[in-house]
């Protein structure tokens, strides 16, 4: 050690009980080795795993909590993308050159705004697979977009095969879109577009009733009827042979009632 600012003599010597004495203990957060020793000297505090590269994130390499399904699909896609690009700078080329002869850039423009679109439409699937975010498309099932978006895909590497120079760069295309396409229904892919919440639309479902679905929608159903109900006694009367009871004559005062009653009013002399 050196002498402090402005003081004399020799330099004073550390504590050796504090210099060769164990470390004081410290807590060292190690989520990939919970169990390990740690010598005196290391730095202390948490050790998080490296964050993904560029190639991890975007599927060109495989990453920790990523499906290999997934980056399967991802590495396709890329593919696919790089044969488009190369099928676009062939086809410009070649639309140069007649445009050269013929004097008109009509072709030449068709295959730069085909040949962008194309990278365009790959470019998206890449980004939704890559951050997990096919829900942004507001579909229930998020199959759909690989419908939607490889269906076009297939359709333009169709279209490849009619020039023999685009052959190659076509098959390369078709097999990518078929490749992503039999990923799509495996059961890793499966679970991991039901498990992560950005695959899912944040739209919610509309709430139907019955009465939407009838075939007939003014039709009113009848009430219910209680089966357990009492069935009422049907009328008898003379056209049906039953016995009526005979009417009592019109004189005759109406029957009082049963047992004394209590005087009403005041007492009144006999008569």
């Amino acid at each position: 050690m050196t002498n402090p600012p402005y003081a004399t003599g020799p330099a004073s010597e550390p504590n050796p009980h504090q210099r060769n004495g164990p470390a004081s203990p410290s807590f060292q957060y190690r989520p990939h080795d919970p169990y390990g020793t740690f010598a005196p000297g290391q730095p202390t505090g948490p050790v998080l795993p490296p964050a993904p590269t560029f190639a991890q994130r975007w599927g060109l390499l495989p990453m920790e909590d990523r499906p290999k399904q997934v980056t399967w699909m991802l590495q396709l896609l890329w593919i696919y993308l790089a044969a488009a690009v190369l099928l676009t700078l062939l086809s410009l080329a070649f639309s140069a050159m007649l445009a050269s002869f013929l004097g008109s850039g009509v072709g030449l423009v068709l295959n730069l705004v085909f040949g962008l679109l194309v990278a365009a439409v790959t470019l998206v699937l890449i980004w939704a697979i890559a951050r997990e975010n096919l829900g942004r498309f507001g579909f229930q099932d998020p199959k759909l977009v690989f419908y939607i978006g490889l269906g076009f895909l297939g359709l333009v590497s169709l279209c490849g095969f009619i020039g023999a120079l685009r052959v190659p760069f076509a098959l390369v295309q078709l097999l990518a879109v078929l490749g992503v396409l039999g990923l799509v229904f495996t059961k890793p892919v499966a679970a991991w577009l039901r498990e992560r919440p950005g695959n899912q639309s944040k739209k919610v479902p509309e709430q139907r009733s019955a009465a939407d679905d009838h075939p007939f929608p003014g039709y009113q159903p009848p009430p219910p009827q209680w089966r357990d109900a009492a069935p009422q006694p049907p009328a008898v009367g003379p056209a049906a042979g039953g016995f009526n009871p005979p009417a009592p004559p019109a004189n005759q005062p109406p029957p009082g009632p049963a047992g004394p009653t209590a005087p009403q009013g005041w007492p009144q002399p006999p008569r």
